[in-house]
């Protein structure tokens, strides 16, 4: 047997009998080639050839595999509009049928709902479940009675009912709340409604006209009044109302889910579904802002908000003076509907000022391009 034989046996000292025969008949079928009088070169693969072979097709593979996922999360971020779009033609249907926009909390103070079973105002129905009949959703709606809070156990099947419309594809899906609990079991989600340019209080930031903090541009970042909101507590909202215009005026966003808490409660932000105020975002702050909101009530363990990349909010006792942000797991921006029912994605790179003016229904600005 020829050197490179044994080279070859050695190397396949651990294979199967059955791979070691092919290599030793293929070098003595070699042989009797080149016997034979056969000059021309023999046209088999050596070992090296084919390892080269396989380096260049994980090569390959590396470079492939960054574009499939591009072309995965654009499809996902192309779904996440399309569910936007599907919830802003539903705002309109309810205005359409009701007169305006739905009240984007159904209660704002125990006076609103002291005759109602339950008596959680904090825990009472957002804007989102008014609006099931508009999503086809006339089953899952025709389960609320409105004599009762959302948070009543009479609303339990309610509650736990998974709509896949208010889920983004790009984030971790409907996520369970509560689950044990009879009261306050229910689904935290996506989609958020903008509820203005401050706060969750719908008031004042700061010290605005105080000219304490103009930037180079003469904006007073950190001092502002509420310059009005698409939708309000327990009241609808007629579009004359939005005197910006509903083409320059933000209606709906996306906020980042809250991962799984077990037994305990998450805290407002995703708790889309009750009044709590994670049922909105605001423009003080910028989408995908690396500040964490100001939440009201309840704050956990900062590596549940860390594990689907969240920046860990802050807390406060107020609950109106909750500040929620825009935020999603799309590269680079947020997906929005804006009042007149079209869509956009807006830039992390907006300038804050714009962004505000987009979140204002009645502030009167010159918007910026810059988005």
């Amino acid at each position: 047997m020829q050197k490179k034989d044994m080279v070859y046996n050695v190397i396949f000292e651990e294979g199967d009998m059955k791979h070691k025969l092919l290599m030793v008949e293929s070098s003595v079928c070699r042989a009797n080639y080149k016997a034979a009088g056969n000059t021309t070169a023999w046209s088999g693969f050596t070992l090296v050839e084919l390892l080269v072979v396989i380096v260049i097709m994980g090569m390959l593979m590396g470079l492939l595999l960054p574009a499939v996922q591009q072309v995965r999360e654009a499809a996902r971020r192309m779904q996440c509009a399309n569910n936007m779009h599907q919830l802003a033609l539903a705002m309109h249907s309810y205005a359409a049928v009701n007169g305006g926009f739905p009240p984007g909390t159904y209660s704002w103070n125990r006076l609103d709902n002291a005759t109602r079973a339950g008596h959680r105002t904090y825990d009472d129905f957002s804007w989102l479940p008014l609006l099931g009949p508009h999503l086809e959703q006339m089953a899952w709606f025709n389960k609320m009675d409105f004599s009762r809070s959302f948070s009543d156990p009479y609303h339990e099947e309610l509650r736990r009912t998974k709509i896949p419309t208010f889920a983004c594809p790009s984030d971790i899906g409907l996520v369970e709340n509560e689950w044990d609990n009879s009261t306050w079991a229910r689904v935290r989600g996506n989609y958020v409604a903008n509820w203005g340019n401050t706060n969750y209080g719908q008031k004042a930031m700061g010290s605005p006209n105080a000219n304490a903090d103009i930037n180079a541009s003469g904006y007073d970042t950190w001092n502002q009044e509420f310059l009005g909101s698409p939708l309000v507590p327990v009241s609808q909202t007629i579009t004359d109302n939005i005197s910006d215009g509903t083409s320059n005026t933000l209606l709906i966003s996306e906020t980042k889910v809250i991962p799984p808490t077990g037994s305990a409660w998450g805290g407002p932000i995703s708790d889309h579904m009750t009044s709590l105020g994670g049922q909105t975002f605001t423009g003080w702050f910028p989408p995908n802002s690396s500040q964490g909101d100001i939440c009201a009530r309840q704050v956990v363990e900062s590596h549940y908000y860390q594990e689907n990349a969240i920046p860990v909010p802050t807390y406060t006792a107020d609950s109106s003076d909750g500040v929620y942000t825009a935020r999603s797991h799309h590269a680079g921006g947020v997906n929005v509907a804006r009042c007149d029912g079209s869509g956009t994605f807006i830039s992390d790179g907006i300038s804050l000022r714009t962004w505000r003016a987009l979140t204002s229904a009645a502030g009167g600005e010159t918007l910026a391009t810059d988005y």
